[in-house]
Formats: C-alpha cells, structure tokens, sequence
C-alpha cells in the first residue's frame, strides 16, 4: 500500500460526531426591556429612514446543565420585525435563534425574537409566569452552542429533564 492510499484511508475512518442536544435552563433574577427610536444616520447598516430598537436583557443563574449550576448569565434577546419573512425564501436556512457563549467567566446568550413578542414576555416576568427561561440547542464546542429553540416557563422541575 503506498503512502497516498493509507493516508486516503485513514481520512475514510474518521466520522463526523453525532450533535448533541441539552436544555439550559436558566432562573430569572432580573430582567429590562429597552426601546430607542431615531433617525437612520448611517444607511449604510440599516435600510430605511428611521432605525428602532428594542432589546430584552434578561439576568440569571443556570440550573442545567449541572456543570453550570448557579453561575450567573446575561441573556439579550433583540426584536427583529423581519425574523420572519412574508414570503418563503426556500434558499434561506436558518442555523439557530441565537448562541450562547461559555468560556472561562464569560457566559451570554445573544438571539433575535419576533418584534412584537417582546413585551409579551415582559409581561410574563412581570406577572411572575415567566420564572425560567430554556434554551435548547448543541451542547458547547470550543465554549460555543447554537441554540435552536428558547421556551419561558413558570415551573422548573429537575426530574423532567
């Protein structure tokens, strides 16, 4: 066998990981919602004349994954009104709803949300029926994970998960 054949074979034995999945679930302590709105001076990163925005920073503490237990972490989700688009963009594959970052004493999620649903889950923490917040997505490589779903939830029971 020569060198260039066990070099090809040896490239065929190696398999793509399986992705794996987990829940981080996260308790609310603390929470804002933002909103500006002014003129676009800049239209060379936004369309349009105006430029709005309204961002929720929610603060917390990690319940799972075990490993991340009671660590705090700064979530901020940023109102798209074009998250979803009017017509079906077939071309168009999204990847996540945000990412969430661990490394070392850094630990933040970033993800957009539908405009109008801000407020919506602003009034659930305010009427206490939003108490956790569940991110769900790849479990962090090199202290990166994609996040693929986020849910708001009143009760947290360790057992369902």
């Amino acid at each position: 066998m020569t060198e260039k054949e066990r070099s090809a074979a040896r490239r065929k034995r190696q398999r793509r990981t399986q992705d794996e999945y987990c829940s981080y679930i996260v308790e609310i302590k603390d929470w804002e919602l933002t909103y500006s709105v002014g003129l676009n001076t800049n239209p060379k990163l936004f369309a349009g004349q105006y430029s709005e925005h309204l961002h929720l920073t929610i603060k917390g503490l990690f319940r799972l994954p075990e490993k991340y237990s009671n660590q705090e972490v700064v979530s901020t989700f940023i109102g798209d009104r074009e998250i979803f688009p009017l017509k079906n963009d077939s071309d168009f594959k999204p990847r996540c709803v945000g990412a969430l970052t661990l490394r070392g004493e850094r630990r933040d999620f970033l993800g957009a949300l539908p405009f109008d649903s801000l407020p919506i889950i602003n009034s659930l923490m305010e009427t206490k029926r939003g108490k956790f917040l569940d991110l769900y997505g790849l479990r962090p490589k090199h202290g990166h994970a994609d996040i693929t779903w986020v849910n708001f939830f009143r009760k947290f029971d360790p057992k369902e998960y």
